[in-house]
């Protein structure tokens, strides 16, 4: 039997990156035409590595706060959990990100941009932290669905507040002012991000509770 709810669901879900993606192309084709302006992609490593351990500190705060105890931090499905966090902080955000958020900050995007090998490679390794997180909860919580969701939110934040950074446009000069379109810009970008990984992860659990229920 058909769940039109559901429909209507997933029909929101994609209609929001949909719509930022068109929000996005108007921007751009906005812009003024002698904008000369560089993104905070072209920092120096050391800062790409900062705003790394930033989102690798962010998760585990958040996995202690949803987790139910303490203690429960302290089992081998966190330690998985939390190492290979570790491990996708450090690749999401100086290399996958940072490439992909640059590229695409003065181009329009389409189908093109759906098949970017740093969008699919950003999109795995943000959910596969979700799903271990997920996985986590499940072993020592029966009710995980909150937590995971409140972790959800949280960990969606942190991408988008280091995408921001990371796309927020840098003048070449101290005087120069930057433009108000390329600033939305940046902050639209990683949340297309978010939203896809947030439709992918929502299919994923509907596959394998239809398949395992």
């Amino acid at each position: 039997m058909i769940n039109y709810n559901e429909l209507i669901q997933y029909a929101a879900l994609f209609i929001i990156p949909i719509f930022l993606m068109g929000a996005h192309n108007w921007l751009i084709s906005h812009l003024q035409p002698k904008t000369d302006q560089k993104l905070v992609t072209t920092h120096r490593a050391a800062e790409k590595m900062g705003l790394s351990l930033a989102l690798f500190i962010g998760t585990v705060l958040l996995m202690f706060f949803i987790a139910p105890s303490a203690h429960l931090m302290l089992n081998v499905y966190s330690g998985l959990a939390i190492g290979f966090a570790l491990i996708s902080s450090f690749l999401i955000i100086p290399i996958f990100l940072s490439s992909l958020l640059k590229e695409i900050s003065r181009q329009q995007l389409g189908l093109k941009f759906l098949y970017h090998q740093h969008l699919w490679l950003a999109l795995f390794f943000i959910i596969a932290t979700e799903l271990l997180v997920l996985y986590w909860l499940k072993e020592v919580n029966n009710y995980a669905q909150q937590q995971f969701l409140v972790f959800m939110l949280g960990y969606s934040a942190l991408i988008i507040m280091g995408g921001f950074r990371l796309a927020f446009p840098k003048p070449k000069r101290q005087t120069q002012p930057i433009e108000w379109r390329l600033k939305i810009v940046a902050l639209i970008d990683p949340i297309i991000i978010v939203c896809l990984a947030y439709i992918l992860i929502n299919i994923l659990l509907k596959i394998y509770n239809y398949l395992y229920a």
